[in-house]
């Protein structure tokens, strides 16, 4: 999958780079690895599939699904939203924002435009909350989708926003972290991190802990900010700018970081796995492992995708590796997520592969016929898959 640098005075890139399967600054021709045969340990199958809009086309959007109890919470990029019950497959109900809060065209086209939903969606306590490229908060009733509040923040959310029960915050593309009332979406606190001229095309999504939002920058960097006041308390580099090039400094920190116990984990592109103490951002380890894909934990094993499509295990404790597959080199994957005993990750050739988490070795693949370019949901004994034309997939194992 090719990930577009993003020029932060508002600018696209001229040209999409490709961070899997060949080097960025290598001739034009992307290589990835055929598959190759295996012998299956188990077998996956789709339970149920369901339309859930029109999915993201071939925009960068990292919609995924949402579980909330009963109800899995689908959005497309246009602005529909629409909840599946999880066992029934039926559609309890459908929301269309874009109507309501999309600009609406002039001349011959006459309809609304994309509201451009890419951040999201996260749920909280019954509430869901997602973001998007025109610089729209929205918060809704995951119950019946009902609009609890509509924020307009003006920057770009391309990531999840965090919930508590206080606040909601956005991580924006320019830089900026914004502090939402929970109840009311009211702005509570704004602030700025520098971001270099040339950036890959993502944003950390923030993460609420111990009072705290923890977020990944642009430039290379951990940070914690007060959560009732938008205060730094402190900030950790996990990445210098090497090279010659603008493109090859680029120092992302685009994973979501991951709190447990008195830790945080994150990664960071040409930059460094680390572990990071919560109070005083002090690093406690840290690895060379180069990634814009957010990690996994399960137990005191973290599971990471490269930006070279190789797939790894990582011991927690101290960062020593426990394996590492190289049979997806090139093919686009998506972080990887732990479920039931096997590491799950998606291509952009429509397969799901499934690899034993205690091996590493190939036990399942699935394909899906199309682009799964964002990582399944895990919840109880089923994935929830999205695929970019807008498919829901509910996948099991046995």
């Amino acid at each position: 999958m090719k990930k577009l640098m993003y020029l932060q005075r508002g600018l696209i890139a001229a040209a999409a780079i490709s961070l899997a399967g060949c080097s960025v600054f290598g001739d034009d021709e992307i290589t990835y690895k055929e598959l190759q045969p295996f012998t299956p340990s188990a077998n996956a199958s789709v339970s149920w599939s369901a339309s859930a809009g029109n999915g993201v086309g071939e925009f960068f959007s990292r919609l995924n699904p949402v579980v909330v109890d009963n109800l899995v919470v689908v959005a497309d990029r246009e602005g529909k939203l629409m909840a599946f019950d999880r066992e029934t497959q039926k559609r309890v109900w459908q929301k269309d924002l874009q109507t309501d809060y999309a600009v609406k065209g002039e001349g011959w086209f006459a309809g609304h435009e994309s509201l451009r939903i890419s951040g999201g969606l996260s749920a909280y306590q019954g509430r869901i909350a997602l973001g998007t490229e025109n610089g729209d908060v929205f918060v809704l009733n995951a119950n019946d989708g009902s609009l609890l509040w509509h924020a307009q923040v003006n920057a770009e959310v391309i990531a999840d926003p965090a919930m508590d029960a206080s606040f909601v915050v956005a991580a924006a593309s320019n830089g900026e972290l914004i502090g939402l009332d929970a109840d009311s979406g009211e702005e509570q606190w704004r602030i700025v991190t520098d971001v270099p001229a040339l950036s890959l095309r993502g944003t950390s999504a923030p993460a609420i802990a111990s009072g705290g939002a923890i977020f990944g920058t642009a430039n290379g960097k951990l940070t914690v900010v007060v959560l009732e006041n938008g205060q730094q308390v402190w900030e950790a580099r996990l990445a210098i700018p090497k090279g010659a090039t603008e493109l090859q400094r680029l120092v992302d920190v685009d994973a979501a970081p991951i709190v447990r116990g008195d830790l945080i984990y994150t990664i960071a592109y040409n930059g460094q796995l680390a572990a990071v103490e919560v109070r005083s951002g002090r690093i406690a380890w840290q690895r060379e492992y180069s990634s814009y894909h957010n990690i996994n934990m399960f137990g005191r094993t973290i599971y990471a995708t490269d930006s070279d499509d190789r797939v790894y295990a990582i011991d927690a404790n101290g960062g020593i590796e426990q394996w590492v597959n190289t049979d997806f080199e090139g093919r686009g994957l998506t972080a990887p997520v732990y479920y039931q005993g096997h590491i799950v990750v998606g291509d952009r050739f429509g397969f799901l592969h499934f690899i034993d988490a205690k091996s590493g070795e190939i036990s399942a693949r699935l394909e899906l016929e199309s682009d799964v370019y964002v990582a399944p949901v895990v919840a109880d004994d089923a994935l929830y898959v999205q695929t970019r034309d807008g498919r829901l997939r509910a996948v099991r194992i046995n």
